[in-house]
């Protein structure tokens, strides 16, 4: 059902039977390589809509952890994604440590190197809202035991973040609370994307209209609250952090 209303569609998704997040999660079978990716990725396809709203349901610490399901507000430029995306985060790798510390170009230059590109935020957003624009991919409200979320946070010296080297090192290793790519099985996409959300923030380059080329998005292990939107736009390219990697995307092409 779709009504006008100032401008704007509301779509309605009829989900009837279904709970706002179904008892212990449990993500559909992984549908493996496509044809037309690199067979580390996973096809990800789906229409996107660059303006979106949600009505919340409860709010904790001025952030909202439950929304309204079924139901989105969608405006602006809507547009049709095709990509392949790693299935892990950098190096993508199934039981690897995901990497950290390398800044907005640095982590662009690791995915060319090996004939891809950095996420797009669109990318991102549709990987992880799915056909029923969810803004967890699990559901509609928070549930901090599917992803690696859910971990105290740190007070961190930036001193010895910026001092590089093996003091740098150190502190990102007394800092990692972090799992191993696909450590959390459940923690896993329709299209097969393991920790799109939590682990490591991800490098993505920015929509349009932002001031940085690049930004986070997927939040990281101390921040159960941030979902397909939350994007992350204070950060200069240079910034590299303790908490922070990327993964790639390719553009699907035909494959003998």
């Amino acid at each position: 059902m779709v009504s006008m209303a100032l401008g704007l569609a509301w779509i309605l998704i009829p989900l009837l039977g279904t709970p706002p997040l179904p008892a212990g999660y449990i993500p559909g079978p992984d549908p493996g390589p496509n044809p037309e990716c690199p067979p580390d990725t996973r096809l990800v396809e789906g229409d996107h809509d660059n303006d979106m709203e949600r009505l919340c349901l409860r709010e904790k610490a001025e952030r909202c952890w439950s929304y309204v399901p079924n139901m989105t507000v969608t405006q602006g430029e809507q547009k049709h994604v095709r990509v392949c995306m790693d299935q892990y985060e950098a190096p993508n790798q199934a039981g690897a440590r995901p990497m950290v510390m390398r800044d907005f170009r640095q982590s662009g230059k690791w995915c060319e190197d090996r004939g891809k590109r950095l996420c797009t935020e669109e990318e991102f957003e549709t990987a992880c809202e799915g056909p029923n624009l969810e803004p967890y991919f699990y559901g509609w409200q928070v549930d901090a035991s599917v992803c690696n979320t859910n971990k105290p946070w740190l007070a961190f010296d930036g001193h010895a973040l910026d001092a590089g080297g093996d003091k740098a090192k150190k502190e990102v290793d007394r800092l990692w609370q972090g799992s191993v790519s696909g450590g959390y099985e459940r923690c896993r996409t329709r299209d097969g994307i393991y920790d799109l959300l939590g682990n490591v923030e991800e490098w993505v380059v920015s929509r349009k209209g932002r001031r940085f080329p690049g930004a986070l998005m997927g939040g990281f292990w101390a921040k159960p609250w941030v979902g397909c939107r939350g994007t992350n736009d204070a950060h200069q390219p240079g910034f590299a952090f303790y908490e922070v990697g990327w993964r790639c995307c390719a553009d699907p092409t035909a494959r003998k």
